[in-house]
């Protein structure tokens, strides 16, 4: 991820959570949102109270405000609560993927021109997930395996 902060918008917001779900969201207010609301700002780097950084989208709420789904790792690994008043910085994700790419995918996408060209066919969303589902996992072992597993599917199934 790049450590440059001169594009990012700094606001406060409050942890809610989605109503009928498990998720938590922060609002975005609009003044924050018009700066990322264009089609090529998609992906975002956002912080919440100095917390490490996280990839994320701005998403529509339907009635002209905007909001940024907080995770659950996120959540814990800053102690936010629902309710809670944060500090928020937004910056656009210029990364390739919108995800860091794992090097055990990298590595197989080196040598399989077929997953390669398979991978990079796929759309942006169905890219982020095989890049999310692989460095989640938590060996070398199982990142190889997804990735090869991931590879696999798309060159036997495909995504729809």
């Amino acid at each position: 991820m790049e450590s440059d902060q001169t594009d990012a918008v700094c606001f406060e917001s409050v942890i809610g959570r989605y109503e009928g779900f498990r998720g938590h969201y922060i609002d975005v207010p609009e003044e924050a949102a018009r700066h990322f609301s264009t089609p090529r700002h998609l992906r975002l780097l956002c912080s919440i109270e100095g917390g490490e950084e996280f990839h994320c989208a701005l998403r529509p709420k339907g009635n002209g405000a905007f909001e940024i789904s907080v995770g659950t790792p996120v959540r814990k690994a800053g102690k936010l609560r629902l309710g809670q008043k944060v500090a928020v910085s937004l910056r656009p994700d210029h990364s390739a993927y919108g995800r860091p790419m794992p090097e055990e995918l990298a590595e197989l996408l080196a040598i399989d021109e077929e997953g390669d060209r398979l991978f990079h066919a796929a759309r942006p969303g169905t890219q982020r997930g095989i890049l999310y589902y692989i460095n989640n996992g938590r060996t070398v072992q199982t990142r190889i395996d997804r990735a090869i597993l991931m590879i696999d599917r798309l060159k036997n199934k495909g995504f729809s």
